[in-house]
C-alpha cells in the first residue's frame, strides 16, 4: 500500500502539483491571512451590522453550524494548501470579500473613512493579484487564478454580501446542515478534512526532495561534486545521515535506489560522485579509488560539521559504491556507526583485478566505462606500477595491509551482502570475516552476513544464467528488513540479533527437481562454519575420487595456444559479460581440456565453504596460466558452472614477487588455485565434473607464455605443452569443504 502512496505523490510532483516548499511558505501564510480576514468583517457584518435591527435580530446560524463554519473555514485552507492557483482563487476571493463587508459594516456605523477603505480594498485586490504575479513570475495559471476569483465575486460574492442576515437565511434556507442526512454529514466531513490532510502530509513525506548541491572541499583542495536531500517533512532538522559515494552519477540510478530506501526512513540522503567522475574535480591523474580512505573521511567530517546532521552517519552501496566504502571505514572516522555492503569487496588487488590471474575484461571494460577520459591512464598504471603488487595501491585499497586503512580501525555495525555467481563473492565473505573477527570491539560480533544464488546485484533471484531457482531466491525482503535492523541499532541502540542466525546463505542445487534438500535458505551463527576439507583426486583414467588417488601414476598434456584461447561462458562475472551458471559442454571437447568426473553419483554430495584446486604440474614454457572449473553435470547431459579459478603460475606464491619456472619439463611445480566459496549439493543422478586448462578469455587475460607484463594482447607468444600429474605420487585434486557439527551452527526455518 505504501508503494502506492509513494508512486501517487511521485507522479504529482512530476506533474508539478505538489511544491512542500510552496505550501508551507507561500499557500498556507497567504491562506491563513486572508481568509482569516474574511471570518472577522464576516463577523462584524452580520453580528453587528444586522445584531442592532430588531427586525433582523436572528442567528445566522445553529449552534451546530457555527462549529461547522469554523470547520468550512479550515478544510477550504487545506485544499487551498495544495496548489498555488487554489491559493489564489480563494485568497484573493477573500480579499475582495473583505472590502465588501468592510463597506457594509462602515455604511452602518456611518464611518466614511472605513467604507472608503473596504472600497479600496475591494476595486485593488485584483491589480494586487496582477502586481503579485509580475513581481513572483508565476505561471499562467496563477494569473488565471485571480481572474477566475474577480468573475466569482461578480457573480455571487458582491451579492450575497449586501443581503440581510433575514434574507439569507430565507434565500438560502436549503444550506442548513440540518437538512442533510447525519449520515452524509460523516462521511463529507471526514472526506472534507482527510483528503486535502492526507495530500498535505503525504507531499511532505513521500514527495521527491529538492536537493542542494555542494562543492566539498578534500585535504588536498579537490571539490567533490555532493547533492543533499533533507529527509521528507524534516525541512532541514538534524537527522541521521546515510552516505552514499558513487562514481556513476549522483542523479542516476544511485539516487533512484537509495531515496526510495532511506528518505522514507526519516534520514537525509547524501550522494557524491567519486573523484574524477562527473561533476567532481580530480583531474587528469587520478586512479579510482587511490584517494577513497581520503576522501570518504573527510566528507565525513563535513557532514558531521552541518547543522543538519545529528552526528550519526552510515554508509551504503553496491559494487562500485560498496567498495570505496571499507576503505574509509578502515579509517575509523568518529560518526561513521553503520555501513550497507552489497557486492563489493575490501580487497581491490586480490578481487577485482586479480584472482590468481588478471581478471582483464572486469577491469578494462570497466574502467573504460567509469572513466573514459583516463581509461587508458589507469590500465597503465595498474601494470606499470602495481604488478606485482605494491604500495601505491595496497596501502589504499586494502583493509589487511598493516598502512593506511586496516581492520582493526574498523569501528561500525554493517551488512554485507553477496552472491555465489558474483565478481566479488569472496570479497564479501572476506570483508564479513574481517569486520567480525578482526575490527573494534564494536565491531565484533555486529556484523551480518546475506549470501544468495545471484550474480552480480541480481537480489530479486529468478533466472541466473541459464538457470532458474525457485520464487524463494529472491532475498529482496530480507535484506530490507536485515539493513533496517542495522541500521536502528546502530543509530537508536533498538537491540538486534547479533547472536542468533545473522548468517543467512542459500544452499544452491539442480533446479529441475523439486527436493527439499536444496535450493533454500540456511540461517547460521558465522562464517566459516566448521568444516573438514575433502580431497577429490583426479585419477589416471580421468575419474574423480574422494576415496584416493588411484592405483597409478599418469601425466595428462596438452598445448595452449595463447592464439586460440579457451573462451570464457558465464561464471563469476560482470553484468557486461555473460554471468552465473552456464552449461560448458560445448568448449569442454576441445583439446585443450582436461576433463576429469566421478561416476553417477548414488547420493547427494553437499559442499560449503572455500574450495582449492591443488595441482601438480610442469610446462616447457618460463610462465603460463592453469585454470580450474567445478560443474554440476545434470542427467541430461549439461555442465552447469559452479565455480572457478585460474593461476598465473609465475604468481604462485604471492602477488608482491615474480617467481618464474625453468623451462624445463622435468620440474615439477606445487600450485594451489583459489575457486572462491560455494554453497552446493551435486544430488544423486548427478555427476561432479572438473576442467583443467590454461585460459579462460576474456575473463582472465590470455598469457602469452613469454613472461611478458599482461597488459597487453601480444603478437609475440609461446605455444605451451603444459603437464598435469596425477595418481599417488602427486595427489593432485580439488578440495571440497564438507561442514559438520551442523546442529550447533544452523538455525533452519
Amino acid at each position: 500500500m505504501i508503494n502506492w502512496v509513494i508512486a501517487f505523490f511521485y507522479f504529482l510532483e512530476e506533474l508539478g502539483l505538489l511544491r512542500i516548499e510552496t505550501m508551507v511558505t507561500i499557500n498556507l501564510p497567504m491562506l491563513l491571512i486572508f481568509r482569516g480576514l474574511y471570518s472577522i468583517t464576516y463577523y462584524l457584518n452580520y453580528n453587528k451590522r444586522f445584531g442592532s435591527d430588531p427586525e433582523n435580530r436572528l442567528s445566522l446560524f445553529t449552534k451546530k453550524e457555527t462549529s461547522y463554519f469554523f470547520l468550512k473555514q479550515i478544510i477550504i485552507i487545506l485544499f487551498g494548501t495544495i496548489h498555488l492557483t487554489f491559493t489564489l482563487f480563494i485568497s484573493f476571493y477573500s480579499l475582495m470579500m473583505t472590502g465588501r463587508y468592510i463597506t457594509s459594516f462602515a455604511e452602518t456605523i456611518k464611518n466614511r473613512l472605513l467604507k472608503t477603505l473596504g472600497k479600496l480594498i475591494t476595486f485593488f485586490a485584483p491589480l494586487l493579484g496582477i502586481v503579485w504575479y509580475a513581481l513572483v513570475g508565476s505561471d499562467l495559471y496563477s494569473i488565471a487564478a485571480i481572474g477566475v476569483s474577480t468573475i466569482a465575486f461578480l457573480h455571487y460574492g458582491s451579492k450575497i454580501s449586501l443581503l440581510s442576515l433575514k434574507e439569507i437565511l430565507e434565500k438560502y434556507n436549503k444550506r442548513r446542515i440540518e437538512k442533510i442526512p447525519k449520515i452524509i454529514q460523516y462521511i463529507l466531513l471526514i472526506f472534507l478534512i482527510a483528503f486535502p490532510t492526507t495530500v498535505i502530509i503525504g507531499t511532505g513525506l513521500y514527495k521527491p526532495q529538492e536537493k542542494q548541491t555542494f562543492m566539498v572541499p578534500m585535504r588536498d583542495g579537490v571539490r567533490l561534486a555532493t547533492d543533499i536531500y533533507f529527509a521528507p517533512g524534516s525541512f532541514g532538522t538534524p537527522r541521521p545521515v546515510i552516505l552514499v559515494r558513487t562514481p556513476y552519477g549522483k542523479s542516476g540510478w544511485a539516487y533512484d535506489l537509495y531515496s526510495s530506501l532511506y528518505l522514507i526512513q526519516d534520514y537525509h540522503l547524501v550522494i557524491q560522485d567519486l573523484r574524477g567522475t562527473h561533476d567532481s574535480e580530480g583531474g587528469e591523474d587520478y586512479l579510482l579509488f587511490i584517494n577513497s580512505y581520503k576522501d570518504g573521511v573527510d566528507t565525513i567530517y563535513w557532514i558531521l560539521n552541518q547543522s543538519w546532521s545529528n552526528g550519526k552517519i552510515a554508509s551504503a552501496g553496491v559494487s562500485a559504491l560498496c567498495i570505496n566504502q571499507y576503505y574509509y571505514a578502515g579509517m575509523g572516522p568518529s560518526g561513521l556507526l553503520a555501513q550497507q555492503l552489497w557486492f563489493g569487496t575490501p580487497e581491490l588487488f586480490d578481487h577485482a583485478i586479480f584472482q590468481g590471474s588478471y581478471h582483464k575484461s572486469s577491469v578494462e571494460t570497466w574502467i573504460k566505462s567509469t572513466s573514459p577520459s583516463n581509461w587508458q591512464y589507469q590500465v597503465d598504471t595498474i601494470f606499470s606500477k602495481t604488478i606485482p603488487k605494491n604500495e601505491i595501491l595496497y596501502n589504499s585499497t586494502s583493509l589487511s595491509y598493516p598502512l593506511g586503512p586496516r581492520y582493526s580501525k574498523v569501528n561500525v555495525y554493517g551488512i554485507h551482502v553477496g552472491g555465489w555467481y558474483d565478481h566479488f563473492l569472496q570479497g564479501t565473505i572476506d570483508g564479513f570475516i574481517g569486520y567480525d573477527d578482526n575490527g573494534t570491539s564494536r565491531a565484533q560480533g555486529h556484523q551480518k552476513l546475506v549470501m544468495g544464488p545471484w550474480t552480480h546485484g541480481s537480489v530479486y533471484g529468478g533466472q541466473q544464467g541459464e538457470l532458474i531457482y525457485p520464487e524463494n531466491s529472491n532475498g529482496f525482503n530480507l535484506l530490507l528488513d536485515w539493513d533496517m535492523e542495522v541500521f536502528d541499532a546502530a543509530f537508536f541502540g533498538t537491540p538486534a540479533d547479533w547472536t542468533g542466525g545473522r548468517v543467512a546463505y542459500y544452499l544452491m542445487g539442480d533446479v529441475d527437481v523439486n527436493s527439499n534438500k536444496w535450493n533454500y535458505w540456511r540461517y547460521a551463527y558465522d562464517w566459516p562454519l566448521d568444516y573438514v576439507d575433502d580431497k577429490w583426486y583426479f585419477t589416471f583414467d580421468g575419474g574423480l575420487s574422494n576415496n584416493s588417488a588411484g592405483a597409478e601414476n599418469k601425466s595428462f598434456s596438452f598445448l595452449f595456444d595463447p592464439r586460440n584461447p579457451v573462451p570464457n561462458l558465464g561464471g563469476q562475472n560482470q553484468p557486461f559479460d555473460l554471468a552465473g551458471p552456464m552449461d560448458q559442454s560445448s568448449i569442454e571437447s576441445r583439446s585443450d581440456v582436461l576433463i576429469f568426473e566421478t561416476p553417477v553419483l548414488t547420493e547427494d554430495i553437499e559442499t560449503v565453504g572455500r574450495i582449492w584446486g591443488n595441482l601438480f604440474v610442469t610446462s616447457n614454457c618460463t610462465d603460463t596460466d592453469f585454470t580450474i572449473k567445478l560443474t554440476d553435470v545434470y542427467p541430461d547431459g549439461r555442465s552447469m558452472l559452479i565455480t572457478d579459478g585460474s593461476l598465473t603460475v609465475r604468481y604462485r606464491y604471492n602477488y608482491t614477487s615474480e617467481v618464474f619456472m625453468s623451462g624445463n619439463q622435468t620440474d615439477i611445480y606445487e600450485l594451489l588455485i583459489d575457486c572462491w566459496s560455494t554453497a552446493y549439493v551435486f544430488g544423486a543422478g548427478h555427476r561432479i565434473r572438473v576442467a583443467i586448462s590454461s585460459s579462460n578469455y576474456p575473463r582472465y587475460a590470455i598469457n602469452p607464455n613469454t613472461g611478458a607484463p599482461l597488459a597487453r594482447e601480444y603478437l609475440d607468444a609461446d605455444i605451451a605443452n603444459n603437464t598435469l600429474f596425477v595418481g599417488p605420487g602427486y595427489n593432485s585434486c580439488i578440495i571440497l569443504p564438507r561442514l559438520v557439527n551442523m546442529s550447533s551452527t544452523h538455525k533452519f526455518y
